[in-house]
């Protein structure tokens, strides 16, 4: 059910109306976010969220918005799209009422609202990113009906564009899958294997390099056609894993990653334009050397600080200057703590940190 809302964000209309009114093109960018339920058991290691459904909902949610924006504030010819398993946009139940905020900026941005029910589920339970294999649900959805040749870009929501042109310029040929392959070294620990481990299983099943290429799931593109047939095959794989009595494979990573090894499904390689940069001085990942040349960002580390903050100025009619920072990748380097992170930024990110966790411990009380 969706219902009626007249609460329109004050800036966008105005904002949106300066744009090229070019049509969508042939290109549909895809957000897709699986909505826990109250008793459901998940745990998001960089969610940035309280534990809660509802508080990871709207985290996430954040970051949806911002994403929106990161396309719809300028001259990007594509339409955009979130998949979710809500049958009422608007309940604030599941997603609190700042989630109903969020999404109803999201529509005043354009983007539509589809609807997915979770049928991808792990055979097994599985807490640790319970919802990533959401994505073969929102596939299914996003494509039906298409046309075989239109393109598609599936991102994780915690995704900024940075040079959405670049990116399109380079989509895969009508054949290819879309990805990032991710530099892991051979003995890197992935949700309890590694790409050593995962390609000694996948010459279980047929040939397989090992270590296996490292299949990301934070984009995945491609046309209509071959979506279709990348989640028949992920679908089979499941199954001849499930029927030989291996243990589950717990991420839509992995799966991915299998497939791409045994070469059920030709992957090309997009990790010239696209990148899991991860923020702040706590981590150990390797860097890329330019991430201002790249076309798009996941910001995995920003979910509680540049996301959230960047929501917050555009619910709060302050979305021309997020813009700007959009339309400058220097700017937006800053934004999102991609470059720029001293000790002074430091301490002003902190204390924004501070200064919100209080106002919602007292909004709490209150």
């Amino acid at each position: 059910m969706i219902v009626s809302r007249t609460d329109a964000a004050p800036d966008f209309e105005y904002l949106l109306s300066t744009k090229t009114a070019a049509g969508i093109g042939t290109h549909t960018v895809v957000l897709y976010l699986y909505v826990h339920q109250p008793g459901e058991r998940f745990n998001y290691p960089s969610s940035r969220a309280s534990g809660s459904a509802a508080n990871t909902a709207m985290r996430y949610l954040e970051c949806a918005l911002v994403q929106a924006a990161s396309l719809r504030l300028r001259d990007v010819e594509c339409d955009v799209a979130l998949v979710t398993n809500l049958n009422d946009l608007y309940d604030s139940a599941a997603v609190e009422p700042r989630g109903v905020r969020l999404i109803q900026a999201m529509e005043d941005l354009g983007v539509r609202m589809l609807y997915a029910d979770y049928e991808h589920r792990n055979r097994l339970p599985v807490e640790s990113y319970a919802s990533s294999r959401y994505l073969l649900d929102a596939i299914v959805t996003a494509v039906d009906g298409g046309e075989p040749d239109h393109m598609y870009w599936f991102t994780d929501i915690d995704c900024v564009w940075v040079d959405p042109r670049a990116m399109f310029e380079n989509a895969p040929t009508d054949d290819e899958v879309g990805c990032l392959i991710i530099p892991y070294g051979p003995d890197w620990d992935i949700e309890g294997t590694t790409p050593r481990r995962l390609g000694e299983f996948g010459q279980e099943l047929g040939t397989c390099p090992t270590p296996i290429p490292w299949v990301g799931g934070e984009l995945i593109s491609g046309t209509a056609g071959a979506l279709r047939r990348l989640v028949r095959e992920c679908d089979a794989l499941d199954d001849e894993v499930g029927e030989r009595g291996a243990k589950e494979i717990p991420a839509e990573e992995h799966l991915l990653t299998l497939a791409g090894g045994l070469g059920r499904v030709p992957f090309k390689d997009l990790s010239t334009l696209g990148w899991r940069v991860l923020t702040g001085p706590r981590h150990h990942a390797h860097q890329h050397p330019d991430p201002g040349s790249l076309g798009i960002w996941h910001l995995p580390s920003e979910k509680g600080l540049g996301f959230r903050r960047t929501a917050n100025a555009l619910l709060g009619g302050r979305s021309l200057g997020v813009m700007r920072d959009f339309e400058d990748t220097r700017r937006a380097m800053k934004r999102f703590n991609v470059s720029g992170a001293g000790w002074q930024r430091r301490l002003r990110d902190d204390g924004w940190l501070t200064a919100h966790r209080l106002r919602r411990a007292l909004a709490a009380r209150a």
